[in-house]
């Protein structure tokens, strides 16, 4: 979902589409997280229009056709028309289920946003490059000892602090200047110019190199140099601890005339705070009753999605049914079958018959032939 969302930011689509896309008309859309489409929202079926606008925005983006989504339209007609627009752009679909993107957050969301997001992407012509690391000019073997290559400049810290008698000004980081309470907050904006900085950053960064050198290996040099450090230590804590306890007791002062004013405000304000305690005590039990309808919608959402997936399949069967009650195909292969057994039976019945002729004209021979033994016999006799 992070890749999602970034990929989003470089569309700009807190612009192009939450501020001028049709569906987004009298919708407020927050800016995504990263966890939006990943776990189920409070409210489902925000979420799931959230989802199909966003969806339809991107689709539209690469040059794809599809009915833009209302709030109010069957979630499984408008998860239908999004499949069908990924198969037009010739996206796998073969992973993504209507039922699944149905719900508005999970693996097969946020694979149909990847997807529409890289190409929107490259329909807008954007690629991707690897981050190019300038390198490193510093040398850094440079001995911070060596008086020549140390320069002259040294960085300064001053903390300068305006302290004015009047309890309704604070203090400012620019000297000179002081601000009430009655003015509207602004910006705070740096007024280095980069170009200084760099330059003062060059000049001081082999300053802040501490490298140890090839003599350093020895134990007594070691400590030697130790010791010159701890010196240069000394000389500079005295100063510096100056400077920390001027800036403590100016921190102590801006926190006590912070603590007056807070005083002074929570004196003058208490009637305030109690009507804002019993309005928040209101807004919690509105809260509660919220929560309880908002789960109730949840729920009744949730059961009218089982009654439509139940109505689907009882209109899948009711069609199944319909259609093999008007298919004449079986009455058809019936009577074919019927013509064919007619005209073996009729082949069959040719067939006895030549059978029983031939077997009747056979037997009709062989009593003739009898006969005729018998009438030889009985002449051969009388001779």
């Amino acid at each position: 979902m992070e890749d999602i969302l970034e990929k989003l930011k470089i569309l700009n689509y807190m612009v192009n589409f939450a501020q001028s896309w049709p569906t987004t008309k009298g919708h407020n859309f927050r800016p995504l997280t990263r966890m939006h489409f990943v776990t189920p929202a409070g409210n489902l079926n925000e979420q799931y229009f959230y989802f199909a606008s966003l969806t339809a925005w991107l689709v539209s983006i690469c040059g794809g056709k599809i009915d833009t989504p209302d709030q109010f339209d069957d979630p499984n007609v408008v998860s239908t028309n999004i499949i069908q627009a990924l198969k037009d752009l010739d996206l796998p679909v073969r992973d993504i289920m209507p039922s699944k993107i149905r719900q508005g957050f999970g693996d097969s969301v946020l694979l149909t946003l990847s997807m529409l997001t890289d190409q929107a992407l490259k329909e807008k012509g954007f690629q991707f490059v690897s981050p190019s690391y300038p390198a490193d000019k510093y040398d850094d073997d440079l001995n911070i000892d060596d008086p020549a290559a140390v320069g002259e400049n040294e960085i300064i810290d001053d903390v300068s602090i305006k302290e004015d008698s009047d309890d309704d000004e604070w203090y400012e980081g620019v000297p000179g200047q002081t601000k009430t309470h009655d003015e509207a907050p602004q910006m705070i904006e740096s007024q280095v110019r980069p170009e200084e900085w760099r330059l003062e950053l060059e000049t001081v960064a082999p300053q802040l190199k501490l490298t140890q050198q090839e003599h350093m290996k020895d134990w007594r040099a070691h400590i030697d140099w130790i010791g010159n450090l701890l010196k240069k230590l000394n000389a500079v804590f005295p100063e510096v601890k100056q400077s920390l306890e001027n800036v403590k007791e100016d921190i102590q002062k801006a926190i006590e005339k912070i603590q007056k004013r807070e005083g002074t405000l929570s004196t003058q304000f208490t009637d305030q705070v109690e009507k804002y305690r019993v309005i928040h005590q209101e807004l919690s039990s509105y809260q509660e009753n919220y929560n309880t309808c908002n789960q109730s919608v949840n729920n009744l959402s949730a059961r009218l999605n089982q009654i439509t997936e139940d109505l689907e399949r009882v209109k899948q069967d009711i069609q199944d049914r319909e259609a093999q009650m008007s298919d004449s195909k079986p009455l058809v292969n019936i009577k074919k079958a019927l013509s064919d057994l007619k005209a073996e039976t009729k082949t069959m019945e040719l067939r006895i018959g030549v059978l029983q002729y031939t077997v009747l004209h056979q037997a009709i021979r062989q009593s003739h032939n009898a006969d005729l033994r018998d009438q030889i016999t009985d002449d051969e006799t009388m001779l």
